[in-house]
């Protein structure tokens, strides 16, 4: 018997010490216990490692540039916490989804006096990891190297991956999407899966897949080869099922109820123009990321394993997801390196899971399939981050202007104003990101044929940019010059378009001298003092100088 120093006394019995009541205090740690701690420590060890990953990633990643999309996306957010109204104020053929995620993040970044494309950042680096982290443990049983390779992998693809893009819904969707590949594979082998679990990659899913409706393509090829390979044991009936439909349905109501003009002013205006932005065929395949997805196809055409009883659950739903939004990629028919986003993300996470079987131990698939694998993986390495290369015609006027001035511009292209205005300070006096509809314009003007639904259109955003000029009393306005957006005749003149309006052409003549045109647009500066806008007239409350 000793003291313990504290008024106590400890019995000692053999090597286990006992207090006076008979209660063990300490006992020797054996070998079998200090191999249950190492493999403890060992399956922690991905979750760990993705965990450091990502904060290493938000250090690096913290200050890059965002997308001109992402940077409208949170200038919708500031008006509509001002108290603008989406579809009337502002002009947007998005749903109001985006727009309305990016305004908790506003407001939290407000609380934390943080610019909010910061605080994005660092959401959508542990959206990534925590993505990563639910569908390496919803994967399967994989050796902790596997896990780890996986989940870092994953990482990397939603995350670092879309480098140019960041932030777009289209990574959102890929986010999103993974755990729920992941969750339906699992499904199919008639795992268990703890209910709290399947509810959030339910909510992750029906977050992702709203985000447009294209995407709705996604889950009902999930659900379409769930009923293929379970048969008579598939149920309706399912946690995830269950939070997407209802998910679904609030959406639905809440569009209904706080944005009906979605669907009576947004949705009919992108139906009449729209299409102007729409590739051709040559284009939307004549791209770097076309060449992956070829390379991933080939692969499993030749050594097989994409679907069917023998092939991994989890690389069947992957290569699912990949088509889904392959399918996608071609109803929009834009080309845009963003839609291709989840598309090459999913295949390369399929491609890689495929090269951990056992049958490609060998060195000819081992070699061609990390050769393939590298492609998408040093993608962004390639492309590096965004990257404007319009504002270089807007940034020798914009510089000159005091901050808070409002601008104008008359472009088909959003990259003329975006980022550019928000990091020069200025007002942006337009309930459009960019005229999009220009191109539709101009094909109809020129080369035909013009239906009325589209001269209206016409008619309408000539009033609108009239009112806006006047309203805002803009320090500069600008006019795309005729010919240069890929999209637009070149016979077609965007200034000509625009001051087709008399009042318009008049007021820039009494109160603005023209700057020498650039290669690309034409610039007005205002050479008298703002003016206040016509009696009765209804001007948006952002058109007004900042104060």
């Amino acid at each position: 018997m000793k003291s313990d120093g504290l008024g106590g006394c400890l019995m000692r019995s053999g090597s286990t010490e006992f207090n006076v009541v008979g209660e063990v205090i300490a006992a020797p740690v054996g070998p079998a216990q200090r191999r249950a701690k190492l493999h403890s420590w060992r399956r922690r060890l991905p979750d760990i490692s993705l965990c450091l990953t990502a904060f290493v990633t938000f250090a690096w990643l913290r200050n890059i540039p965002i997308t001109h999309d992402v940077v409208w996306q949170f200038w919708v957010a500031r008006q509509l916490s001002n108290g603008a109204v989406l579809y009337r104020d502002i002009w947007e053929v998005n749903p109001p989804l985006w727009f309305w995620s990016a305004l908790p993040i506003h407001h939290a970044a407000a609380w934390l006096h943080v610019p909010p494309l910061r605080l994005l950042i660092a959401i959508i680096v542990g959206a990534g990891a925590f993505s990563a982290l639910l569908m390496g443990h919803l994967s399967g049983d994989r050796s902790t190297l596997g896990r780890l390779v996986t989940m870092l992998l994953a990482f990397w693809l939603t995350v670092v991956m879309p480098l140019y893009d960041f932030g777009q819904r289209e990574q959102l969707a890929l986010i999103c999407a993974l755990p729920y590949a992941a969750l339906i594979s699992r499904r199919s082998t008639d795992s268990a899966v703890p209910l709290t679990l399947a509810l959030l990659v339910g909510a992750l899913g029906a977050y992702g897949f709203a985000l447009k409706h294209y995407f709705i393509v996604v889950p009902l090829l999930l659900e379409c080869w769930l009923i293929f390979r379970m048969r008579k044991q598939w149920r309706a009936i399912r946690p995830e099922t269950l939070t997407l439909i209802a998910a679904a349905l609030a959406y639905g109501v809440a569009t209904l109820t706080f944005a009906p003009a979605f669907i009576t002013n947004a949705v009919p205006m992108a139906r009449t123009a729209y299409h102007g932005f729409e590739s051709s065929w040559d284009m939307m395949f004549v791209r770097p990321w076309i060449v992956i997805w070829a390379f991933v196809a080939a692969f499993f055409l030749t050594f097989g394993g994409a679907f069917g009883r023998k092939a991994h659950p989890f690389v069947s739903t992957l290569l699912l997801v990949a088509l889904g939004f392959g399918i996608a990629y071609l109803v929009q028919r834009k080309g845009w390196m963003y839609h291709s986003i989840p598309v090459t993300g999913a295949a390369a996470l399929a491609l890689s899971l495929r090269l951990t079987m056992p049958d490609m131990r060998r060195a000819i698939p081992m070699t061609v399939g990390l050769f393939m694998l590298s492609l998408p993986i040093l993608l962004p390495i390639k492309v590096g981050p965004y990257f404007n290369f319009f504002r270089e015609q807007v940034d020798p006027l914009l510089s000159t202007l005091p901050k808070g001035s409002p601008i104008f511009m008359a472009t088909g292209d959003p990259m003329w104003g975006w980022p550019t205005v928000e990091d020069h300070g200025l007002v942006w006096a337009s309930r459009l990101p960019s005229y999009w509809m220009i191109p539709a314009i101009a094909h109809a003007e020129v080369i035909g044929p013009n239906p009325a639904p589209l001269r209206a259109l016409g008619r309408q955003i000539q009033d609108q940019a009239a009112i806006e000029i006047r309203c805002a009393s803009p320090a500069a306005i600008m006019f795309e010059r005729r010919g240069n957006y890929v999209f637009q005749p070149r016979a077609f003149d965007v200034q000509g378009f625009f001051l087709r309006r008399t009042e318009v052409r008049s007021y820039i003549e009494r109160n603005y001298r023209e700057l020498p045109p650039t290669r690309m647009l034409y610039m007005y500066r205002r050479i008298t003092p703002p003016s206040a806008p016509p009696k009765g007239t209804n001007c948006p409350a952002f058109t007004r100088p900042l104060s």
